[in-house]
C-alpha cells in the first residue's frame, strides 16, 4: 500500500480518523467483553470496524501471557534460509498465542504468498487483511509527526514492522529515545524534508 501522499498531508494536519489517548483506552475498555468474539473474527480474516480492530490490537496487550518482548528466532531463521514451508508452519503456530504480532503476520503472509501449497496459499489474503488492519489502526492512533500525538504500538517489534513495511521510508537517518517515546528520523519519498516519527508503547 502506498501511503506517501497520506503521510505528506499528515505532516501538516492530524488525520480525521485518529483514535488516540484517552479515546483509544476508552474504546479498549468498553470492548473488553467482546474481545474473544472479535479476535475470532479477526483471525478468520474478516474486516473489522476501526473500533473493533482497536479492541483486538490494543486489547491483546492486556491478555494473559502477553509478552511485548517476545521474539521468534526459529521463524526468522527458517525464513532467511528460504525454508518457507517451515517458516509458515512455525509462524502460524506462534500466531495461535500471539495473534496480533506484526512480525509473525508479515512472515506468515510472505510465506503463504510464495508457497505452491494450495492450503497455505489460500491463507495469504486473510493474513494480508489481518496485518493491514493492524497497520491501519496504528496509523490512525496518532499524528505520528509530533511528540504529543505519537503512533501507538503494543510491542517494540511492531514499530519496526510498521515503519519498514507500511510507512516504507527511503532511509532511516537516526533513532533516539525521547522520554518514554521512540523518535525515528526518516526520509520519505515525495516529502521534501526529513520527518521525525514518534512512537509510544501502549500498556
Amino acid at each position: 500500500m502506498n501511503l506517501l501522499k497520506y503521510i505528506a498531508c499528515a505532516v501538516c494536519a492530524i488525520a480525521a480518523a485518529t483514535i488516540h489517548g484517552a479515546d483509544l483506552r476508552q474504546t479498549v475498555a468498553e470492548g473488553a467483553g467482546s474481545y474473544a468474539t472479535l479476535l475470532s473474527r479477526f483471525n478468520a480474516g474478516e474486516t473489522l470496524t476501526p473500533g473493533e480492530i482497536t479492541v483486538v490490537y490494543y486489547g491483546s496487550a492486556s491478555q494473559p501471557g502477553f509478552n511485548a518482548s517476545a521474539t521468534y528466532p526459529a521463524v526468522m531463521n527458517a525464513y532467511n534460509a528460504g525454508d518457507y514451508a517451515k517458516a509458515y508452519s512455525l509462524a502460524t503456530k506462534a500466531l495461535d498465542t500471539d495473534p496480533t504480532n506484526l512480525a509473525l503476520l508479515f512472515k506468515a503472509y510472505a510465506c503463504a504468498a510464495s508457497m505452491t501449497d494450495p492450503t497455505a496459499n489460500a491463507q495469504a489474503s486473510k493474513l494480508q487483511n489481518r496485518l493491514l488492519q493492524i497497520c491501519d489502526i496504528i496509523f490512525a492512533s496518532g499524528q505520528g509527526v509530533t511528540d504529543s500525538s505519537p503512533y501507538m504500538v503494543i510491542r517494540p517489534s511492531d514499530m519496526d514492522e510498521f515503519l519498514s513495511k507500511y510507512i516504507q521510508p527511503t532511509a532511516i537517518r537516526s533513532r533516539a529515545t525521547v522520554g518514554e517515546l521512540q523518535a525515528v528520523k526518516a526520509t520519505i519519498e515525495g516529502v521534501p524534508d526529513e520527518v521525525i516519527l514518534y512512537f509510544s508503547q501502549f500498556k
